[in-house]
């Protein structure tokens, strides 16, 4: 285990490790002043070791770090100093690759929300509550990168990926700063999309994916919108039922997420609003599986619409880059509705359902789920796409 800290290690903040070759079973050991103290960290990969709070318990000072674990020998001891504080605005959790663009996954406290009706901002209290969000960031590095679905880590693609936090409570609740939306008669809530750029080019930061995480306990329903690639900066091209697409490199406007601090833990809500995100308003959207809709919205990678819902399920359901891929004709065995025009490509795990439609109705463990083939084949060109730029 050859193991670097990123960043200092600091009481009450993100700290995180990279690494090779790190066991799951890792622990980080602190000799300090008063003696060994072991932090069991919040999620493990090979190449990456993240604790999502750092404790008090650490006394500040010079300290000497490794990691270890039963199942293997102890890493490289780092000598380092522990902070009480402050914990740090901007914190790289993971560098990515050495490039001036890596594929970079940001997530944001957000400063404020506008209502529903009216240009009416108010602060979001998520930023009085950082325990919370540091343990939502934490879930969602498991969610994204260590349950069953592994398209973002086939092929370990994960280590090229940059991964940073932005948590400034110091930021006014105005249109600038606010980043999420109540959306009118519902309990959900939207990224303010628009403003995610500006905001983010404060702190240094580009991003292709962002996730809003916020306070609201009214609007607790998470939802995402789509990337807006920019073709001007280049593509790469793909064929789906004989036409030609593009992957484009660098988003115009990056995909987003808005997550409650309320989140249910236990299911796929950030993978899944993730497969939203990260696909794109105009070459390919990835949608719900969950109802009937999309039909006339645009161009869509993962549904399709029958004449009438009387009509059988086509056997095939498209044609990715020269291969035929099936549909789901029993849509994962949850079946489709009676009135059902829609339908969806064959599944990668039919015993389960979909992680784009109503995964909770797993009749095991909602984190079993996995996305169906093409999308796994779809999203897997436009990560390799985006991540070789």
């Amino acid at each position: 285990m050859d193991i670097t800290p990123i960043g200092d290690p600091i009481h009450h903040d993100f700290f995180s490790l990279a690494g090779a070759d790190i066991p799951l079973d890792a622990v980080v050991e602190f000799s300090t002043a008063v003696g060994a103290i072991t932090v069991t960290p919040t999620f493990v990969r090979p190449h990456f070791l993240f604790v999502a709070r750092l404790p008090s318990s650490l006394p500040p000072g010079p300290a000497t770090l490794r990691v270890t674990s039963a199942s293997e020998p102890p890493s490289n001891p780092v000598s380092l100093t522990i902070l009480a504080g402050p914990a740090q605005t901007v914190r790289l959790l993971q560098a990515g690759e050495a490039k001036a663009r890596p594929y970079t996954i940001a997530f944001v406290a957000n400063p404020g929300i506008q209502a529903a009706v009216g240009s009416t901002f108010t602060a979001d209290e998520i930023l009085t509550d950082r325990a919370g969000y540091h343990e939502i960031v934490g879930h969602s590095l498991r969610n994204l990168f260590g349950v069953t679905e592994d398209l973002l880590r086939t092929d370990d693609i994960d280590p090229r990926m940059r991964i940073v936090s932005i948590f400034d409570p110091t930021r006014p609740a105005d249109a600038a700063n606010s980043l999420a939306h109540e959306v009118p008669q519902s309990t959900t809530m939207e990224t303010r999309r628009v403003a995610l750029g500006p905001f983010l080019s404060v702190f240094g930061v580009t991003a292709d994916m962002v996730f809003v995480i916020h306070g609201s306990t009214t609007h607790t329903r998470a939802s995402a919108w789509f990337t807006t690639d920019d073709l001007a900066l280049g593509g790469t091209t793909y064929t789906f039922d004989g036409s030609v697409r593009t992957h484009g490199h660098f988003p115009r406007i990056p995909g987003s997420a808005a997550i409650p601090v309320s989140l249910d833990t236990s299911g796929l809500t950030i993978l899944h609003e993730f497969g939203h995100g990260a696909s794109d308003f105009n070459n390919g959207m990835v949608i719900d599986l969950y109802n009937d809709g999309g039909d006339g919205t645009g161009f869509l990678i993962n549904k399709k619409f029958r004449a009438a819902a009387s009509t059988p399920v086509p056997a095939d359901f498209a044609i990715y880059n020269g291969s035929t891929i099936a549909s789901d004709r029993a849509r994962d065995g949850l079946g489709y509705q009676a009135n059902w025009r829609s339908y969806q490509p064959a599944p990668t795990d039919a015993t389960r359902p979909n992680l784009m439609d109503n995964y909770w109705l797993a009749s095991d463990d909602p984190q079993l789920c996995r996305f169906d083939r093409l999308t796994v084949a779809w999203f897997r060109d436009r990560l390799d796409a985006k991540l070789g730029r």
